[in-house]
């Protein structure tokens, strides 16, 4: 198992969602006065860095359904990126590969006596929760939930990337 660069990962994530968020908030703003085309310009560009945060975030999860392919898993890296682009179907999907995820990926550590701290599936599950209502109109300020989404999101990376790290590099039985 080869180990992942946390620094590219959480660095990427960052970027591709942290940017977007300020995009959407002036393109919003330029949009509703001045500068319409501007706004629109901006919205376009914060679609480019979502797609770029979203494709690295896909990249991390398939390394690390990887990880834990030890027979016992419930689906494979393949499978578990697969069903995420299935309309509506992956609604559901998306607690499996990332609640899933951090159920299976602290059964193998138990399963191979493997001393790394767990996942915490508690943010997994925020995590999936927050990714289907960080956009629901909600009284509440607008930009509230997608930047709580925004914090769960880079501290599911950075204790993704320590843990695929940290099975890279124990020694296990098969």
């Amino acid at each position: 198992m080869n180990k992942v660069s946390k620094s590219f990962f959480l660095g990427s994530t960052a970027i591709g969602f942290g940017i977007v968020d300020v995009l959407l908030v002036i393109s919003d703003v330029w949009i509703k006065t001045s500068s319409p085309e501007a706004g629109l310009g901006l919205l376009g560009l914060s679609y480019i860095l979502v797609l770029f945060g979203e494709i690295v975030l896909v990249v991390l999860l398939y390394k690390s359904w990887a990880a834990i392919q030890d027979g016992h898993a419930r689906t494979t890296p393949g499978k578990a990126i697969g069903f995420l682009f299935i309309p509506f179907f992956n609604i559901y999907w998306a607690f499996q590969a990332t609640w899933g995820l951090s159920k299976d990926f602290n059964a193998y550590l138990q399963r191979n006596s493997i001393s790394v701290a767990a996942l915490p599936e508690g943010l997994f599950l925020s995590f999936c929760i927050l990714s289907i209502t960080a956009w629901i109109p909600i009284p509440i300020p607008r930009f509230v939930l997608p930047v709580v989404f925004y914090i769960f999101g880079l501290i599911m990376v950075s204790t993704l990337c320590d843990a695929i790290n940290a099975v890279a590099e124990k020694p296990h039985q098969q």
